[in-house]
């Protein structure tokens, strides 16, 4: 009986021994499962965490990019602006040195490229000092337009700066409306008697006698003009309503002195070689006789490009205005300047 006790009690512990280690066992899978799912979720996050902090790298490598980026073309923007400015400063430059000298460029684009490039070589020096940004630019062009008063300057330019680089040929539209002209100097240089103020030469006795070794009829009538120093354009156009208001929109053109386009007259850059004329597209101004109280005379037609020329030809007498006994006059070709300027009926 009790060895039978002994057996029973045997199997029940042997029972409870295989429940037992299949409960662990059973523990243990759940622990180890525990452990895995929690070992993919901690990889997952370190992943994300790593991919997240790839992205942020990226994102502020892609913003200094951006940055620099913008910064290389805000500078290369800036540049380009001062171009036009550079141009313009070349050309007032060499018109003051060509009237000062009093001497005539036998090329004035070959003079006015040497002049901007060595104003853009210092401009280069200054914006590597400032910005570390390298520039290297010449004028490579100078165009006459259909607008005589401007002309197409184009600019090659290569900018670098680290791994950035930028190139490209710059036009620009540079005006000579403000400069002197430099024609009536040039033309009477060898005559005394020339002056000229902020906005006029005053000839003297200088046009009169250069008109006589032209051979010119009444020369004499030219004594102490005077004909406009700054370039002026004319805002009355078509210019045939110059002889509107019975002359009262020509005196304020001879007063304002405006230059005209014309076929006839010289561009600036021709002028500045002392040409009174060019195969270019022009412009023309007019020589004021003074004040006379005679009337009927005729000497030469008072266009610049007419006195100043090789070619002289005559004009009759035009009164444009009268004042306490005295004229104000012109003098114009009958079937050219007189129709153009809406004077046939004066």
């Amino acid at each position: 009986m009790k060895i039978n006790n002994e057996n029973n009690q045997f199997k029940k512990d042997k029972k409870y021994g295989k429940d037992t280690l299949k409960r662990e066992l059973a523990n243990d899978e759940k622990g180890n499962f525990a452990i895995v799912i929690a070992s993919l979720i901690l990889i997952g996050f370190l992943i994300l965490s790593i991919v997240v902090l790839n992205t942020a790298i990226n994102h502020e490598d892609e913003n200094n990019e951006i940055i620099s980026s913008n910064n290389f073309q805000d500078i290369v923007n800036d540049y380009i602006r001062n171009i036009p400015l550079i141009e313009h400063e070349g050309l007032e430059e060499l018109s003051e040195e060509v009237i000062k000298n009093k001497r005539p460029c036998l090329d004035s684009k070959s003079d006015l490229k040497e002049i901007i490039d060595e104003k853009l070589s210092v401009k280069n020096r200054q914006y590597y000092e400032n910005h570390n940004i390298q520039i290297n630019s010449s004028l490579i062009a100078i165009e006459n337009t259909s607008n005589p008063f401007s002309y197409k300057f184009k600019t090659h330019i290569h900018c670098i700066k680290g791994e950035y680089s930028f190139e490209r040929i710059v036009s620009s539209d540079v005006s000579c409306i403000g400069l002197k002209d430099p024609l009536p100097i040039l033309y009477l240089k060898g005559y005394s008697g020339l002056s000229y103020n902020d906005s006029s030469y005053n000839y003297g006795n200088s046009l009169s006698e250069f008109l006589r070794d032209e051979g010119v009829e009444n020369y004499s009538f030219y004594e102490n003009a005077s004909s406009p120093l700054i370039i002026k354009k004319c805002p009355y156009d078509p210019y045939k309503h110059h002889g509107d208001e019975n002359g009262k929109i020509m005196k304020n053109c001879r007063d304002n002195g405006y230059y005209h386009e014309s076929r006839d007259g010289s561009c600036f850059l021709c002028r500045l070689e002392g040409k009174g004329g060019c195969e270019h597209y022009g412009f023309e101004t007019f020589v004021n006789p003074q004040k006379t109280n005679e009337t009927g005379r005729v000497s030469s037609c008072g266009a610049d490009h007419v006195i100043f020329s090789n070619d002289i030809y005559p004009g009759v007498e035009v009164i444009y205005n009268s004042e306490e006994g005295l004229n104000e006059i012109l003098y114009l070709d009958p079937h050219g300047h007189k129709v153009k300027y809406g004077m046939s009926e004066f």
